[in-house]
């Protein structure tokens, strides 16, 4: 089977690293939350805690809210993402990369349903990044000199990746008692990516025959074994191939989500929540592939030897369809104490099953453009692909903190720890392997008579070193070594009314 780095595909499709991550998720959805690195989701300060507990969206509304009298909500939020990347090969050569700025916005409405019930409907992104680096890879078949002396020949390829994943999310919250709120809420997520690399593709999948032209000459061989019996004194047995490529969810996937609050007492809260794996879509798109650089170079070169037309044009069009595709499952706990003297303590802790969603994915490229790729392939030219995948479930913990001033300022702060769930083929700015996070905010709230409240946070995604695991589509891009840190900056405001 065909190995082909499409797991970008893969990495971008759930974890862009836009917002700093946590685990593989967003940290904080909301101002209040992200200012204590997500520990926050209780307090009902923002309608965008839904997105993870949609239990907590009444909690925006009633006695104990920062406007008790209001039975509606609107928010909008701006985040600002500043990467710092520094990449190196596994030899230790430094990458020219490019990991882009970015930016994103929020935008949320919530409103009581009667007495006891609330509702809440947001847009946001979940995942969105940009990158470019130019690689310096060896190719398989070409060597320096044409004798086969020298050494691997070398080629500069483009490595590129723009992705966006937006959501709509729905909720719907009901109190049960003065103790018990409980929530259901719906996602949609739309994913669109466009992305450029190269692979290694094995020399056992050229099984069409050689033409007569050269079967004369070397018998009757497939262009495989010819290029396996030439390169046997350097072991050839791939060859490398560019590719450039466009896909998207064929439909939107599907998110359910369940969460409830319990408060014992008027100063302790917990919440909890637990997603459900996503309906399953297809990937779809269209790749580009390029065989010039290795092979078709190496077919030049016979052409011109031996005087004979062999391959015309090194290109082809191909479908591109990833089936079944799910997002993972996850389930949540978090709990919040009032302290005296306006302080309160936050805690949250997340599973999230990247293990079972990142496994046996496969992908099928299938109607070349180019009928002599059916020459060299055989069969009808369609290319099975294993993406390889190999992520780990992850395990996020935050703490925080908060302090009122009076009645109309508050700051946090907090720290987050997540284990890294990144293995197997990586792309470069689009990895959350950080696992450290620290965080500060702050909140002015409006007078007693006002509806518009403002909320400020930071957060980092410290400092890390970080060695990929071996990439098994593509041995170039094994083992190369990361240093990342990621800023993030939120301003949101809240209209209460």
């Amino acid at each position: 089977m065909i190995r082909l780095s499409l797991s970008i595909l893969a990495v971008g499709f759930f974890a862009g690293n836009t917002f700093a991550q946590l685990g593989g998720e967003i940290t904080g959805e909301s101002a209040s939350s992200a200012g204590t690195a997500g520990a926050s989701q209780l307090q009902g300060d923002s309608l965008f805690d839904g997105a993870n507990n949609p239990a907590t969206v009444l909690d925006l509304f009633g006695p104990r809210s920062r406007h008790p009298q209001a039975r509606y909500r609107f928010e909008v939020l701006g985040r600002a993402l500043r990467p710092n990347l520094t990449q190196r090969d596994s030899s230790g050569a430094l990458i020219d990369q490019t990991v882009e700025d970015g930016f994103g916005p929020w935008l949320g409405m919530a409103g009581l349903a009667g007495d006891r019930a609330a509702w809440s409907l947001m847009l946001h992104p979940t995942a969105a990044g940009e990158y470019q680096a130019l690689r310096d890879t060896q190719l398989e078949i070409v060597t320096v000199n044409p004798d086969g002396s020298g050494g691997p020949g070398h080629d500069l390829v483009a490595v590129e990746t723009e992705l966006l994943q937006i959501a709509l999310d729905g909720a719907l919250a009901w109190r049960v008692n003065r103790e018990w709120n409980f929530g259901v809420g719906l996602s949609l997520r739309q994913t669109d990516l466009t992305t450029a690399s190269a692979t290694e593709v094995g020399l056992d999948q050229l099984n069409g025959a050689i033409p007569d032209s050269l079967s004369g000459i070397f018998g009757d061989l497939s262009w495989g074994e010819l290029i396996t019996d030439l390169g046997s004194a350097r072991g050839v047995d791939a060859f490398q191939v560019n590719f450039r490529g466009d896909a998207d969810a064929a439909k939107p996937q599907l998110f359910l989500q369940f969460g409830g609050r319990w408060e014992p007492d008027d100063r302790t809260r917990v919440g909890f929540w637990y997603r459900p794996p996503s309906s399953a879509t297809n990937l779809k798109g269209e790749v580009d592939v390029d065989l010039g650089s290795d092979l078709g170079a190496f077919v030049e070169s016979l052409e011109s030897t031996l005087s004979v037309a062999l391959l015309d044009d090194p290109t082809s069009h191909y479908d591109l369809k990833v089936a079944g595709i799910r997002l993972p499952q996850q389930a949540g706990v978090s709990c919040m104490r009032y302290l005296p003297q306006g302080r309160r303590i936050h805690a949250r802790a997340v599973w999230t099953d990247w293990s079972a969603s990142f496994s046996g994915w496969s992908a099928r490229l299938s109607n070349p453009s180019n009928p002599e790729f059916t020459e060299y392939l055989g069969g009808d030219g369609s290319i099975d692909v294993d993406l390889g995948l190999s992520w780990k479930d992850s395990l996020s913990l935050s703490v925080g903190g908060e302090q009122d001033f009076g009645q109309r300022f508050t700051v946090r702060s907090g720290l987050g720890w997540a284990r890294n769930p990144v293995g197997g083929a990586v792309l470069g700015g689009l990895a959350p392997y950080n696992q450290l996070h620290a965080a500060a905010g702050a909140s002015w709230w409006a007078a007693p008579e006002g509806h518009v409240d403002w909320h400020l946070a930071a957060v980092v995604a410290l400092p890390e070193s970080w060695t990929s695991d071996r990439n098994p589509s593509f041995e170039d891009l094994s083992r190369d070594r990361y240093r990342q840190s990621v800023w993030s900056l939120l301003l949101a405001m809240t209209v209460s009314w």
